[in-house]
């Protein structure tokens, strides 16, 4: 099924609505009246869209999809809805005929649609109810390695969880966000060595985040040429699963400042979490692990050491996969860890689903781990609804252990001064009368915050970057496409039009739209039509986005809903002496739910939007 125009919008659910109880009324089969609306609606939400007709919006559903759930003939479903239904103002076959498209009464859609936005405002968009539908997603994102600064490369993981996180709960469902911290293993070994030999307190004061970065690349460099190195590293993190008190201090001691970092961070990003975990709540649950796979026969041990494996048949191909999960040294491994906190997981929230974002390269870990808990609990159902991993693309040539990044923190703090010149410019469009120099750097920083998040989000999550050296990358994220103060300018721009006193106009949700309808429709006044068009697919796209696991759908929604706006507000001022009040008034609401629209799909990537730019 195909919504030519929006699956959102009041109009949209109206239209579904109405086919589905006149299909009712004529229905061979024994499909109830709610099932039937019910699978109208959610198979609406997923499949290609098309762009509406110039003068009716229009709901596209596939003949044979109801021609199989009602039991009727093409001829009988195009006169069930003609006969019954005055808002579908005509029905046409499809190019290929396929397709059935009933054309929607554009006034009563219009009218719907805004009347819903004013009703529901800040929910608007969001699904009510999912009924059976509804499914409980914990999303495992961000995930960073303690004792290492935040860099662009734990920022996609950041933002695309952040973002499916709110796509899932806008889309009805039930969402756990957790970050689970690289806090153990061998990684934590080679830091806390490489602090025995590089360490100095008076630095960790100073900068606690920044000497313990510099120590871990320190301690990764001085392994290649050292093999005693390596060896303490080991030796360390064995202590450290032992229990050793002077070790767990230390680790312990990192661990909280970093986690203090981090959470000033996410503040500024905008980002927060239901649960913080960490691997290290679940090394000493490995043995459960392998013991359960032995009962299930899939476990080898070494003769000569502590090492075991796990092997198990690849579902697709057939071949025999052996996995390793515990190391020559009896040390658990970060497999076996997340196969603990899965199965804790599982029991703990009742979810329906997992899921991790994670880079591309880890992709084959993830897949091991998915193939063992099907074996481990093969009734369970892991990945429902969604991926199990939600792999994104990686930045290429970027290496923490060789100091290979560019730190978040330079990165907005370069940003932030990028748009504070921008806006004290003497040729500048923004608003900066009667703002004080905190108000102005506060305002440059939520632009560099949200840009960050916009081009990151703005293509599909598989695509990688590639790493440049300090200063040239530092420039190319300013060059980046996908531009966010056009879309805050839009938005500033319809705030200070609507909050405008010298209007006198009051919100009306139920003012006429005749007064916006053209009877002889030109690429001028069609306008507000594809502007209420384009507002009335929100839902639809969120669901769109669900069901990929992407949220570049929301991007691409944003830039045409600018688009098709800032066409609107150039060819329909609100205040003209020639207008009547009820057309001003009509006008007014248009642009108040556009703006409305405009915020909800910002808040879903988690880009709030501004009020002033």
């Amino acid at each position: 099924m195909i919504w030519n125009g929006g699956g959102g919008g009041g109009g949209a659910k109206r239209g579904c609505f109405q086919i589905a109880n006149a299909l009712t009324r004529r229905c061979k089969s024994n499909l109830k009246q709610q099932d039937l609306e019910n699978e109208v609606y959610f198979v609406l939400k997923h499949v290609h869209k098309r762009n509406t007709s110039e003068k009716c919006p229009s709901i596209s559903v596939n003949s044979r999809f109801l021609q199989e759930i009602t039991q009727l003939s093409r001829t009988d479903l195009e006169n069930v809805v003609i006969e019954k239904d005055l808002d579908i103002e005509n029905i046409a076959p499809g190019h290929k005929g396929n397709n059935l498209h009933f054309m929607l009464n554009p006034q009563k859609f219009m009218q719907e649609v805004l009347r819903e936005v004013c009703k529901r405002k800040n929910l608007y968009g969001k699904t009510e109810n999912l009924g059976s539908k509804k499914l409980k997603i914990l999303v495992d994102f961000s995930s960073p390695n303690i004792a290492k600064e935040f860099h662009e490369g734990h920022l996609r993981s950041t933002v695309i969880g952040n973002s499916l996180c709110n796509l899932y709960k806008a889309a009805g469902h039930d969402v756990v966000r957790v970050n689970y911290l690289g806090d153990w293993g061998t990684q934590f070994g080679v830091l806390l060595s490489g602090f025995e030999k590089f360490g100095n307190e008076a630095s960790l004061e100073e900068n606690a985040l920044a000497h313990l970065s510099e120590v871990y690349v320190r301690a990764n460099k001085e392994m290649k040429n050292d093999p005693t190195m390596t060896e303490r590293a080991g030796e360390i993190n064995k202590h450290l699963e032992a229990g050793n008190k002077e070790y767990l201090k230390m680790w312990k001691r990192f661990r909280n400042i970093s986690i203090s970092e981090y959470k000033k961070l996410y503040n500024t990003l905008g980002v927060e979490f239901d649960v913080y975990e960490g691997e290290s709540m679940y090394y000493n649950k490995s043995k459960e692990v392998i013991d359960c796979l032995e009962e299930r026969g899939c476990i080898e041990r070494s003769d000569t050491s502590e090492l075991v494996q796990a092997w198990y048949q690849c579902p697709k191909s057939g071949n025999k996969r052996e996995v390793m999960l515990q190391k020559t040294d009896g040390t658990s491994l970060y497999i076996t860890r997340d196969l603990a906190a899965a199965l804790e997981r599982k029991r703990k929230y009742g979810i329906d689903a997992l899921q991790y974002v994670v880079d591309q390269r880890q992709v084959g870990h993830f897949i091991n781990l998915l193939n063992l808990l099907n074996l481990m609990e093969p009734s369970e159902s892991w990945s429902k609804g969604v991926d199990f991993c939600r792999s994104f693309g990686p930045i290429e040539g970027l290496s923490t252990r060789e100091g290979k990044v560019l730190l978040l923190r330079d990165i907005i703090d370069d940003l932030s001064e990028a748009m504070l010149e921008s806006m004290q410019h003497p040729n500048r469009k923004y608003s900066t009368e009667g703002c004080d120099s905190a108000e102005l750097k506060q305002r440059a920083l939520t632009l560099a915050v949200s840009h960050l998040i916009y081009t990151d989000l703005r293509s599909n999550h598989n695509r990688p970057y590639k790493w440049k050296d300090e200063l040239d990358n530092v420039k190319s994220w300013k060059l980046r496409k996908g531009n966010v103060v056009p879309v805050q300018y839009c938005h500033a721009r319809l705030c200070q039009l609507l909050e405008n006193p010298a209007l006198e106009l009051t919100l009306n949700p139920d003012v006429s739209m005749q007064q916006l309808i053209s009877k002889n429709p030109t690429s001028v006044s069609v306008l507000p039509l594809q502007l209420v068009t384009q507002i009335a697919r929100l839902e639809e796209v969120i669901h769109e986005g669900v069901h990929q696991s992407q949220s570049y759908c929301i991007h691409h929604y944003i830039e045409s809903l600018v688009a098709l706006i800032g066409k609107t507000y150039e060819n329909f001022k609100v205040y003209d002496k020639s207008l009547t009040q009820e057309e001003m008034e009509a006008r007014y609401l248009l642009f108040f739910c556009a703006r409305q629209t405009l915020s909800n799909a910002l808040q879903l990537l988690g880009i709030p939007a501004m009020k002033k730019v």
